[in-house]
C-alpha cells in the first residue's frame, strides 16, 4: 500500500509541468495578441497603415504620411488642378521601448508627383533630390532627456528642400527651471552639385526657463553660430562668417488668451569682409485671443533694427499683422489675414512698404453622391511700393470661387 502512494506521489509531480504548460497560449496565438489591426486609410493627411506591433517591452506602429503645401495664388491663371499639385508620400515609423524611455522615429516619403505631373513610387530611386529621410532618438533619465535628431531633403524636395540638419540635444529638470542645451549643423546642396556652393551653419545653444504652473514663463537663451561655404565653384566667393545672438523671452497663457514678448541682441562678423561687423535688435509680440470658442485672433507686432559698422546705415523694418478665424459650426468658416511691412535705411538706400491681405468664405455642402462638398469664396490682395527705385512697384487684386467635392 506504501509503495502504491509513493508511485501516484510520483506521478503527480512529474505531470504538473504538463498540466500548467497546456494552459500557456500557444506561440501563434501570442503573436496575434501583440499585432494589433487599425483601418485608418481613408483618413486624410497622416494616415496609419494597419500595422503595429504591441508587447509589454516594445511597441512599434506604421504610418502613412503625406504632405500638400497650402495654394500660394488665388490668380485663376497661376492656379492648377489639385492632381497635379506638388505632394508629398512616404512611410514613417515610431518604436518605444521600456515603457516609453526611449523613442525612436523614422520617415522616408518622396515627391507624389513629378515635373509632369505623372505619379511616381515612394522608391523612385532614380532621383535622390526628391526624397527626404528623417529621423529622431528621445531617451529619458529621471529628469533628464536627450535626444538626437537628423533631417535630409534633396533639392527637389517639396518641403523644406536642400538642407541638411543634424542635432544633438539634452535637458535638465531643476526644480521650476530646465535647462536646455543643443549642439548642430545644417547644410545645403545636399546632392553636391558641382555648380553651387555648399553653406554649412554650425550652431551651440544653451538655454535656461523658469516654468510654474499658474506664472509667467521666463527663458534667457544663448547661441553661437558660425558660417562657411565647403565647396565653392569656380568664380565664387567664398564666405566666412560667425554670429552671438542673445534672447529674453516672457510668456504668459491665461484662460482665453496666450502672449509672448521677446527681445533679441545680435551681433555678426564678417570674415571675408575684413572683420565687418552689423549689430541687431529685434522685439517681437506674438499672441493668441479666443473671446468666444469661436473666434480666435492672432495679432503680431515686431520691429527690428540693424547697424551696420562699415558704412554706418541704419535699417528699420516693423512688421505688423492680424488674423481671424472664425468657425461656427462645422459647415461655416471665415478667415481673414492682414499685414504691413515696411523697410527703411538711414543712408536713403533702401524705402519699401508691402501691404498684403487675404480672406475666405466656405461652407460645407450637403453632401454629393455620398462625398463631402465645400463651396469657398477667396480673395486676395497685394501692395508692394519701392520709393527708392521707380518701376518696381505692384499691385495685384485677386479672387477666387473654389468648389471642392472630396474624393474626386
Amino acid at each position: 500500500m506504501k509503495r502504491h502512494w509513493v508511485v501516484w506521489s510520483l506521478f503527480t509531480i512529474l505531470s504538473l509541468p504538463f498540466t500548467a504548460q497546456a494552459e500557456v497560449p500557444h506561440q501563434s496565438d501570442l503573436l496575434l495578441h501583440r499585432i494589433q489591426f487599425t483601418d485608418t486609410a481613408r483618413e486624410s493627411g497622416t494616415s496609419a497603415i494597419p500595422f503595429s506591433i504591441a508587447s509589454p517591452v516594445l511597441h512599434t506602429s506604421f504610418q502613412a504620411t503625406s504632405f500638400a503645401p497650402p495654394t500660394t495664388s488665388n490668380r485663376l491663371k497661376d492656379l492648377v488642378p489639385d492632381s497635379d499639385r506638388p505632394q508629398t508620400k512616404g512611410i514613417a515609423a515610431a518604436s518605444s521601448w521600456l515603457k516609453g524611455q526611449f523613442i525612436a522615429e523614422g520617415e522616408v516619403a518622396n515627391n507624389a508627383t513629378n515635373d509632369a505631373g505623372i505619379p511616381s513610387r515612394i522608391d523612385q530611386r532614380e532621383d535622390g533630390s526628391k526624397r527626404m529621410v528623417r529621423m529622431a532618438l528621445v531617451g529619458t533619465n529621471g529628469q533628464f532627456r536627450y535626444g538626437i535628431n537628423y533631417r535630409s531633403a534633396g533639392k527637389a524636395f517639396f518641403n523644406s528642400p536642400d538642407q541638411t540638419v543634424r542635432e544633438m540635444w539634452g535637458e535638465w529638470g531643476l526644480g521650476i527651471a530646465k535647462l536646455r542645451s543643443s549642439v548642430g549643423q545644417t547644410w545645403n546642396n545636399v546632392d553636391l552639385d558641382p555648380a553651387r556652393s555648399r553653406i554649412q551653419q554650425s550652431f551651440n545653444r544653451i538655454g535656461i526657463a523658469l516654468v510654474q504652473p499658474a506664472w509667467p514663463e521666463l527663458s534667457l537663451t544663448y547661441s553661437r553660430s558660425t558660417m562657411a561655404s565647403t565647396f565653392d565653384p569656380t568664380g565664387t566667393i567664398p564666405q566666412r562668417s560667425h554670429s552671438n545672438s542673445m534672447e529674453a523671452a516672457l510668456a504668459y497663457t491665461g484662460l482665453t488668451w496666450n502672449a509672448r514678448l521677446s527681445s533679441s541682441l545680435i551681433l555678426t562678423n564678417d570674415a571675408i569682409s575684413g572683420g565687418a561687423e552689423a549689430t541687431a535688435l529685434a522685439q517681437t509680440l506674438t499672441g493668441v485671443f479666443r473671446p468666444i470658442n469661436t473666434l480666435t485672433i492672432a495679432p503680431t507686432l515686431s520691429y527690428r533694427t540693424e547697424t551696420q559698422s562699415w558704412s554706418g546705415a541704419k535699417i528699420q523694418t516693423p512688421v505688423a499683422s492680424l488674423s481671424l478665424l472664425y468657425k461656427q459650426s462645422q459647415r461655416l468658416l471665415l478667415s481673414a489675414m492682414g499685414g504691413y511691412t515696411s523697410t527703411t535705411s538711414s543712408d536713403g538706400l533702401i524705402e519699401t512698404e508691402s501691404i498684403v491681405g487675404k480672406g475666405m468664405f466656405a461652407f460645407h455642402l450637403d453632401p454629393i453622391y455620398g462625398h463631402p462638398t465645400t463651396i469657398s469664396l477667396e480673395a486676395a490682395y497685394t501692395n508692394t511700393t519701392n520709393r527708392v527705385v521707380a518701376g518696381v512697384d505692384s499691385e495685384d487684386l485677386s479672387g477666387l470661387v473654389r468648389i471642392l467635392i472630396a474624393a474626386l
